[in-house]
């Protein structure tokens, strides 16, 4: 069964882990034995450690699962890893974020790897299938790694076997802190969210602080993937806002407003007004759940004759956890110059964007709830008539994908 090749991966292990790595290599004890916590080849047949790939540990596969009598077969064209014992059948691809566990599918939160030759895996899903158990004892600086496999009780015997002497020092009690091992990561999400804003307020030239009287709406879509050994995600915005330039309901036919640059006034004609803003977030992941530094990239649009706005910008942003039935997600950004220019004159704001809401699973769907507040506000940068904020609660409904 699975369990019986758990001891080697837990000792390799703990000879990878940070918190032992110091100037002298830490004691595994398995099951009473000594294990080699540094060589990198089987020597006089105890297991080889462990690699730390940036908050990752993975174990070399050939040659921990046949010193441990399994077999192990690699077909290099479709790179895929065969271990049988009996009772217990392992599938790995080179490459791909899944493994096949006694028939069952277990995805993989990082692929197998080929280095120097050799086929590493992932540990953490394999040492939780096979259920071993980690203490570490820092007084002494001895890893203890427990492992027992039920069997069936013998036929009584007609005298008791002697029982040989320990050959290895006696594993110390275990009353010490236990080893810690790295947190489960969440599986990568992807989802589509449609919200509606509810009465949003809108200040700039145009609008003193109007209430929006037109169906306004912002559409999102999200997708965390891996690339180049890396958890990056990326998050798309459309918010669109539709107010009333009318003198803030007073009824003229004609409203004053500043002009361009800030230096006069105009009158214009009470219209429908519509500022558009779309953001793009490319984001690394810094922490868990799902907390990433981002760049950002913003395009401004109206249809009251200003040009097309462009700019750069930076920023955090946590998403939804939707393996939950709740989660909270936030995010702010800085464009510290969103400008554009028609020929005639140039536009420049600096913008500040800020989104926070949250999720509610609807049971046994991929729908979920979406709701929150979501705003944004711009100061000028250069030729700006004025500054201007958009804010508002929204209510929406998503799709995980």
């Amino acid at each position: 069964m699975l369990r019986s090749l758990a001891f080697g991966i837990c000792a390799a292990l703990v000879g990878s882990l940070p918190a032992v790595a110091s100037a002298s290599s830490p004691t595994i004890l398995f099951n009473d034995r000594h294990v080699d916590s540094a060589p990198t080849v089987i020597v006089n047949g105890r297991v080889l450690s462990g690699l730390v790939l940036g908050k990752r540990l993975l174990v070399p596969l050939r040659s921990m699962f046949e010193a441990m009598g399994a077999s192990v077969r690699y077909d290099a064209r479709s790179k895929r890893i065969e271990v049988r014992k009996p009772g217990a059948s392992i599938d790995l691809w080179v490459g791909k974020r899944v493994a096949r566990i006694n028939g069952q599918e277990r995805p993989l939160h990082s692929p197998p790897i080929l280095r120097a030759g050799r086929v590493l895996v992932p540990i953490r899903v394999l040492s939780e299938t096979m259920g071993a158990y980690v203490q570490w004892v820092p007084r002494r600086r001895i890893a203890v790694v427990r492992y027992v496999v039920a069997t069936p009780l013998p036929a009584p015997a007609a005298s008791p076997a002697p029982v040989s002497a320990p050959t290895s020092t006696p594993v110390p009690a275990v009353n010490s802190t236990p080893f810690p091992l790295p947190a489960a990561t969440p599986k990568p999400e992807s989802y589509l969210i449609l919200d509606y804003f509810l009465k949003p307020r809108i200040y700039n030239e145009f609008s003193p602080g109007n209430t929006a009287n037109a169906s306004l709406w912002s559409f999102r879509t999200g997708e965390e993937f891996h690339a180049f050994q890396l958890d990056l995600a990326l998050d798309e915005t459309i918010d669109t806002w539709i107010y009333p330039h009318n003198c803030n309901g007073a009824g003229d036919p004609q409203c004053m407003v500043t002009t361009i640059g800030g230096n006069g006034s105009a009158y214009v004609p009470a219209f429908q007004a519509l500022d558009r803003t779309s953001e793009t977030h490319l984001g690394l992941k810094i922490a868990e759940p799902r907390i990433y530094l981002a760049a950002g990239y913003m395009v401004r649009t109206t249809r009251y004759g200003y040009p097309p706005m462009l700019g750069l910008g930076y920023g955090l942003m946590k998403l939804p956890d939707l393996d939950r039935p709740f989660s909270l997600y936030a995010s702010l950004f800085y464009y510290p110059r969103v400008k554009g220019g028609n020929g005639l004159y140039d536009l420049g704001y600096h913008v500040t964007s800020y989104r926070a809401g949250f999720t509610y699973a609807l049971a046994k769907s991929p729908l979920f709830i979406d709701g929150g507040f979501v705003g944004d506000s711009g100061s000028n940068a250069f030729n700006a008539p004025s500054g201007f904020t958009h804010s508002g609660a929204f209510l929406g409904l998503g799709v995980k994908i």
